[in-house]
């Protein structure tokens, strides 16, 4: 028996990132189009009497097109440091969601085209993602040396690292992991929210504001995920709870819970915010990002 539920349509995360061009000439004729174009999707979770689950997540590439279509600038002070790496020894937990939190830093370095940034963001998802058993991902098509030939081609690079996602996503469902990729989503969103904070506090910009906002309410989706895959992993239960208090803080904002009773849309470029509103929300994601990377 299988019980299917419909999960929250983010038209956020449904950015479409498709390939053109000819595969064998990859350096010169292959281009991927990242598009403001929003795609409606339906994603679901399906739980089956075995506790097997099925799923799927936006990657970290389409998270952090969003952050940079708001106008976040780049600061890589704030970046997750490679250095920090071996401290992830500890447990899978450890693992994964260092795994998806270098997934936006990396996906934060193309976007802004630092492409020698990028280069040790993807050495240091490579090193993890073996301890995940995803070497086989990481080390298919000459995949450092490819980077590489086309440093200072974003198009190619964006191809490049979208094709690793995929592998990676194909290697988990093969493993049995696929609570792995929850965590490592988890891991990649914090983070994306986290890096637009920060800018946000030093621009105030609005759009910023708003694009925060938006990744606020996947929140939902990110629990029913977690609710499915909480006892594979002795962490997962504690992630659970810390992002229902980032989902309870957040829909406890006046503005935010009027227009839900409401059952009114969440226009966020036209709801009025104050940065008082957000502060407890935002505490909450930075306590838990710091919790993820120490």
């Amino acid at each position: 028996m299988k019980t299917t539920l419909s999960l929250i349509s983010i038209t956020l995360f449904s950015l479409c990132i498709t390939r053109c061009g000819n595969n064998k000439q990859e350096e010169n004729t292959t281009s991927i189009e990242v598009t403001d174009t929003i795609h409606q999707q339906k994603d679901t979770v399906a739980i089956e009497e075995d506790d097997e689950t099925t799923y799927k997540l936006p990657s970290a590439l389409q998270i952090a097109y969003v952050s940079k279509k708001s106008g976040a600038p780049f600061n890589e002070s704030i970046l997750n440091k490679t250095e920090n790496l071996s401290r992830y020894n500890t447990s899978n937990y450890k693992r994964a969601v260092n795994f998806g939190v270098y997934s936006s830093d990396l996906a934060n370095c193309l976007f802004n085209k630092k492409y020698q940034e990028s280069k040790r963001y993807l050495k240091a998802l490579t090193e993890t993602g073996a301890t995940l058993g995803l070497k086989q991902a990481f080390e298919s098509d000459k995949l450092a040396e490819r980077f590489d030939k086309n440093i200072s081609n974003e198009d190619t690079l964006v191809q490049i690292v979208s094709n690793v996602q995929l592998k990676t996503d194909n290697l988990f469902e093969q493993n049995k992991q696929k609570h792995i990729t929850v965590i490592a989503f988890t891991g990649a969103w914090i983070e994306s929210i986290y890096i637009a904070n920060q800018a946000y506090a030093l621009q105030k910009n609005k759009k910023i504001l708003s694009s925060i906002c938006e990744q606020l309410t996947f929140t939902k989706t990110l629990i029913k995920a977690l609710e499915a895959t909480k006892l594979k992993e002795p962490e997962m239960p504690e992630l659970l709870n810390a992002i229902s208090e980032i989902n309870n803080a957040f829909n406890n904002i006046a503005s935010v819970k009027t227009a839900t009773e409401n059952d009114r849309e969440l226009n966020f470029d036209k709801m009025k915010f104050t940065d008082t509103d957000m502060i407890p929300t935002m505490e909450l994601v930075k306590t838990l990002r710091t919790k993820m990377i120490n």
